[in-house]
């Protein structure tokens, strides 16, 4: 059995295109978080850039290094990586998944809800994406992997502020907050972040209330159409609805498994705080990947108003066609 404690390990997702940073990043973290026991899962050891004065030992495909983190490839099904972690006898209090500059994270992301035996261990805490400033607007023209990334985000770190122009540098932020209404967007050089990125807790609920309303209010002051100001992100865009009726649950969670596995290829991302006919809480929807995950958050006050709010982020979605289908899914 692991040696692993019986609390949650919290579990960081490190995304971003090619050069962004991540690697920069990933030793940034573990320099400046020496209380920490990290595992790392990489995709490709041989890219971790880690000093190799740090690896002391390897056992099968983990590595071991001095400073006490553990590191492994990703050489197998993400499940099978996670149990080998879990039964190597080796401890860790926190997770560290670094993809390559290509992978999409929402995949990575989705083992973490959707696998039982996976949540009674580890509890998604965030994933962080690392923006190369000076690069983003041609990489996005190009690109439909760094616009996943970007989208699926909870944390957008801006890289390489100091190599970009200003103008640029407020275009790009003008973009990401296009792209992404939900993530915090925070302006470092060398990847070098001032807060703490391995306590986000961008799933809990009360995060996610907080959240969602600062996406609406974003999406209801902006026009996402067709017709963006923004070629490099004229085709993607986020839609925000408010419903003051009560939904039928299982009418609409019957709706979003179908919607998610049908149009889940152009729906990036979903997160909701939902008024559901006969419940005294609120509860919280997101989508990871084709997965939906609802969680209870706290219960409605009396001086509250009871109201629905959605914010949908996707490619290509017709607003009207989502309007529909979720009056549809009201309590009659």
């Amino acid at each position: 059995m692991s040696n692993v404690s019986n609390t949650m390990i919290p579990v960081t997702i490190l995304t971003g295109f090619l050069g962004s940073g991540k690697t920069t990043l990933l030793n940034h973290l573990i320099q400046k978080h020496p209380e920490k026991k990290f595992a790392i899962i990489e995709n490709e050891f041989g890219d971790i850039n880690i000093d190799n004065d740090l690896v002391v030992g390897a056992d099968e495909s983990i590595f071991e290094m001095s400073n006490g983190c553990i590191c492994c490839t990703l050489n197998d099904e993400l499940v099978v990586v996670l149990r080998d972690l879990l039964h190597s006898g080796k401890e860790f209090n926190h997770l560290i998944i670094e993809t390559t500059g290509m992978a999409e994270p929402g995949g990575v992301a989705e083992t973490f809800v959707s696998d039982p035996g996976i949540q009674s261990v580890f509890k998604l805490d965030a994933t962080i994406c690392l923006v190369d400033a000076a690069h983003l607007l041609p990489v996005l023209e190009e690109r439909e992997e760094a616009k996943k990334q970007i989208t699926f985000a909870d944390y957008l770190l801006l890289n390489k502020k100091s190599d970009t122009d200003d103008a640029v540098l407020e275009e790009v932020k003008t973009v990401l907050r296009e792209m992404n209404p939900f993530a915090q967007i925070e302006t470092v050089d060398y990847a070098a972040s001032e807060n703490n990125l391995l306590a986000l807790d961008a799933y809990a609920p009360r995060e996610t209330v907080d959240n969602v309303a600062q996406a609406a209010a974003h999406a209801h002051s902006h026009t996402h159409t067709h017709d963006h100001n923004h070629d490099h992100t004229k085709d993607v865009g986020s839609h925000s609805f408010t419903f003051s009726e009560p939904f039928d649950f299982m009418k609409f969670m019957h709706w979003s498994n179908v919607l998610l596995k049908v149009q889940g290829k152009n729906l990036y991302r979903v997160k909701g705080i939902m008024n559901f006919r006969g419940e005294k809480q609120k509860m919280i929807f997101q989508s990871v990947q084709t997965t939906p995950a609802f969680t209870r958050g706290d219960d409605w006050q009396p001086d509250e108003t009871r109201e629905t709010r959605l914010v949908f982020i996707g490619k290509g979605l017709k607003r009207s066609a989502f309007e529909r289908a979720l009056r549809n899914c009201l309590a009659k």
